[in-house]
């Protein structure tokens, strides 16, 4: 291999390493970005527990499980099983599906989640970062973050938003809680 061939090499795998995004990181910016969405193989950023997976396609997403409202699509890698395993979740406006991993995951209703924490059952909400990004988008369209919301106003909240559910176990109900709406991911709590 001639020494200018090998010199390229060198230089373009050191860029690929120092550029790479570091895990939990924010949203890679820049030149790094550009060498990142020029490649067509799949690469997974984890963020946390829920990874972006650009790349990953048709049937490594596994099957279409569940849609929720829009274009929020909960792909399964193995239907029917119990143990912890890969979940992806499309819908993003980047276009790039969210890894998740457990053994069961599912969409949550805004009106569930309306009924449990504002209606007659009056659990409040925990504080955590899914109900303080819900109680902003409540405030947002109906006015206020603790009053009772219009029913027009959580139907319109219900076409935009979604919740998602993780499971580590079947029995277990310390669960991931995401928060979607508008193409992107708003929230992300442990309860």
């Amino acid at each position: 291999m001639p020494f200018s061939a090998a010199l390229a090499r060198v230089c373009a795998l050191s860029c690929l390493v120092f550029l790479a995004p570091i895990p939990g990181a924010a949203e890679q910016k820049g030149i790094g970005k550009l060498f990142r969405a020029s490649t067509k193989a799949p690469t997974v950023v984890e963020q946390g527990p829920v990874a972006k997976a650009c790349g990953v396609r048709g049937k490594s997403l596994g099957k279409v499980v569940e849609k929720g409202p829009g274009k929020w699509k909960l792909y399964d890698t193995a239907p029917g099983s119990t143990g912890v395993r890969d979940f992806y979740l499309s819908g993003f406006g980047d276009g790039c599906p969210r890894k998740l991993r457990g053994a069961v995951a599912m969409f949550g209703s805004v009106e569930l989640y309306e009924m449990v924490h504002y209606g007659p059952v009056g659990l409040k909400p925990t504080g955590a970062a899914t109900d303080l990004a819900y109680a902003r988008m409540r405030a947002s369209t109906c006015g206020s973050a603790k009053k009772a919301c219009k029913r027009s106003g959580v139907k319109k909240m219900s076409r935009k938003a979604v919740f998602v559910d993780v499971y580590q176990s079947a029995g277990n109900s310390r669960r991931l809680e995401l928060l979607m709406s508008g193409g992107r991911l708003k929230a992300v709590s442990e309860k």
